[in-house]
């Protein structure tokens, strides 16, 4: 087998990484044609700081004309899943079925073969050459999500009051309120509280633990995002009897990618829970999101298939599939 030589990604050097996201444009025309392409200033800023202080690595491959044709991904949390390494490659679609990939995922195992790192971890569109690479590493599927999209220029908006209306008649004790940035600080707390709710959301086969999500956790993610440049959008719901946390969603905007939005987590507390907290806060974002960014078209999200709560509410919004992922993983 070929020697492969990688050398690692510096995220401040401008050229190599307009180089990284030509790689990764070309990948999504073949592979999800439909996805935004990734944004300079936000990926620039995501590798520096990570999604939450966290920051991964990405080894480059080039051919022997100094070609920039694959890459290798890894990331070894540490707020939890100490047990776990997340990695992936990458290969240019014109480079493909010669081999490089398997020759950068021989490289990716070593790369995360950590003490204490026992899980190996990846991603891919379900699709039958990605599961077949997968599978011939010695990977097995654990997880399954959906990719939906909501176009917001063919929503039925009418349809979608009378949601919002019945919802917000179902939770009538609830108020919602705006948070535009970074949470206040007599929030934080409470809002953290709030936010490990998601651990409620399935994982499938997963070896992976709940998440610690902490104050400090929360101002970590809130640097990254402003160092990327996104505008964050956070509705919660507040019990009116006590003034208690019920439940959020958040949406990110990309001011270089003005036409889609990303849905991040949307959660309920358990003890809330029955009152139609989520159709409430998943409609009104959108009412809220399409008077505050009107070049917005689509807001895109992800689910676990088996999450059928969250999967209900979203086809009642108009949300579509647009693909599936499968989540691998394989024992180190």
């Amino acid at each position: 087998m070929k020697a492969v030589k990688l050398e690692l990604l510096d995220p401040l050097d401008d050229k190599t990484l307009a180089e990284v996201l030509e790689l990764e444009v070309a990948a999504l025309a073949v592979d999800q044609p439909y996805a935004p392409p990734p944004t300079p200033t936000a990926a620039r800023a995501l590798r520096l700081h990570g999604w939450d202080g966290e920051p991964g690595q990405e080894w480059l491959y080039r051919d022997d004309a100094g070609r920039l044709v694959g890459k290798v991904g890894t990331h070894l949390p540490r707020w939890e899943n100490r047990h776990v390494a997340f990695g992936g490659v990458l290969v240019h679609p014109q480079r493909r079925r010669r081999g490089i990939g398997r020759r950068l995922a021989a490289h990716l195992r070593e790369l995360v073969d950590q003490p204490g790192r026992r899980v190996l971890v990846s991603r891919s569109l379900d699709a039958p050459a990605q599961r077949a690479f997968a599978a011939g590493l010695g990977f097995t599927p654990a997880s399954i999500d959906i990719h939906r999209r909501q176009d917001l220029e063919a929503v039925d908006w009418d349809h979608v009051e009378a949601l919002r209306a019945q919802a917000r008649h179902a939770a009538g004790g609830y108020t919602l309120l705006r948070l535009d940035g970074p949470v206040p600080d007599d929030l934080v707390e409470e809002v953290a509280g709030m936010e490990a709710a998601i651990n409620d959301a399935p994982r499938d086969n997963l070896d992976m633990d709940d998440q610690v999500i902490t104050a400090e956790r929360i101002r970590a993610r809130e640097r990254s995002v402003a160092e990327a440049g996104l505008r964050e959008y956070r509705l919660v719901a507040r019990r009116n009897r006590d003034g208690r946390l019920a439940g959020h969603t958040v949406v990110f905007v990309d001011p270089e990618q003005p036409r889609y939005a990303g849905q991040g987590d949307t959660s309920v507390l358990a003890e809330h829970r029955g009152h139609r907290l989520g159709l409430l806060l998943k409609s009104q974002m959108m009412f809220w999101v399409a008077a505050a960014e009107p070049a917005v078209r689509w807001i895109d999200t992800g689910n676990a298939e088996s999450n059928r709560h969250m999967i209900a509410i979203n086809e009642a919004l108009g949300y579509q599939i647009m693909a599936r992922h499968i989540g691998w993983q394989r024992d180190l």
